[in-house]
């Protein structure tokens, strides 16, 4: 009888196997504490410390540190939850041959446990701003299952930044911005601080075509209040809330870059471009009819491919005032000349 947690390498690829004697009071007893906080029934300091009893009668059952790190993000102690997570890894890490180059699927459940407490230390991590940790385990983490049933790949690209790591952080962010309505804010931000500001105010174009709250956080507006439209999965009030808490600290670092959202957002040609994107959203709101509604959906796309650059290039130009000088119009408010209300010439 099997009676230890093991792993199986079958094709390359790798396969936890639970012990029998897990099948039994330890699983139910597991799975009863997960319901009864899940209902309500247990406070959260119960729900830890029943977890906890649980994880020292059996240390090698990793979602028990799993749920544990868990526990510990949603309390926002990111160093609780990393220490609990790597008791789970240490747990699977072990068992893995150092030979070992395969993938560690999500399809198989026994898996799920060690997948789950890699992506809560990845997590924590994060939120410890340790980026390149951060990086290294995403990389770990989308080797061993590249279908990333957990959204990985939607922090690698924003941590990859953070390690300054240009480059590759540019190739992440292209490639899953259309998926993901945060990546357009820093695919902006880094155009931004590479000096390429028409493709700057592109990308953040459609960031404000995919996810309006985003750059009204970013503009100051903390806690907008939701907008009677339909929203896509990455275009609500809590993905921008969750990338604004994360990830604020890189961008008060270039108030400029701030400045320059701020009056993208505001340009008048901008508002309507916006305006005609979240006309659609009202109406998917209100819509039950299939076949109208699908129509409203692909007028909305069309308007989302006509973000491109002859916009930009249009309006990223600098303003003469009256005293001759070029300013950035995004500046011109708090320069001397723009306050004076001086006129303005284009260059």
């Amino acid at each position: 009888m099997n009676d230890r947690l093991c792993f199986e390498v079958h094709d390359n690829k790798g396969y936890f196997v639970f012990p029998d004697t897990w099948f039994g009071p330890l699983l139910g007893e597991f799975e009863e504490v997960l319901d009864a906080y899940d209902t309500d029934e247990i406070s959260e300091t119960s729900y830890i410390n029943k977890l906890r009893h649980l994880a020292q009668r059996e240390p090698d059952f990793i979602d028990i540190h799993a749920h544990l790190a868990y526990a510990f993000l949603e309390q926002n102690a990111p160093r609780k939850a990393l220490n609990a997570a790597l008791k789970g890894l240490a747990a699977g890490n072990r068992l893995i041959p150092e030979s070992f180059s395969g993938e560690i699927i999500w399809m198989h459940p026994e898996n799920r446990p060690y997948l789950r407490a890699l992506y809560a230390a990845i997590l924590a991590n994060v939120h410890l701003q340790r980026h390149q940790d951060a990086v290294m385990l995403t990389d770990k983490i989308l080797a061993y299952n590249p279908e990333d049933n957990q959204g990985a790949r939607w922090l690698l690209g924003s941590e990859l930044l953070r390690t300054g790591d240009h480059e590759r952080a540019f190739s992440v962010l292209k490639k899953h911005a259309d998926e993901f309505s945060p990546y357009w804010y820093e695919l902006g931000l880094l155009h931004f601080l590479n000096g390429e500001l028409v493709k700057a105010a592109t990308a953040f174009r459609r960031g404000f075509a995919a996810n309006t709250y985003i750059a009204e956080m970013l503009c100051g507006n903390l806690h907008p209040f939701p907008l009677a439209v339909w929203h896509n999965y990455s275009a609500g009030p809590d993905t921008a809330e969750d990338y604004y808490t994360t990830y604020s600290p890189l961008w008060g670092q270039y108030p400029e870059a701030l400045l320059f959202v701020n009056w993208l957002y505001n340009h008048s040609s901008v508002l309507h471009e916006r305006a005609e994107i979240i006309k659609c959203a009202e109406m998917l709101m209100q819509e039950d009819d299939f076949e109208i509604y699908e129509s409203i959906l692909r007028q909305q796309e069309k308007l989302r491919e006509r973000i491109d650059e002859t916009l930009s290039e249009k309006i990223v130009q600098k303003c003469r005032n009256m005293n001759g000088e070029y300013v950035w119009p995004w500046i011109l408010p708090f320069s001397a000349a723009g306050r004076k209300h001086s006129g303005i010439q284009h260059q």
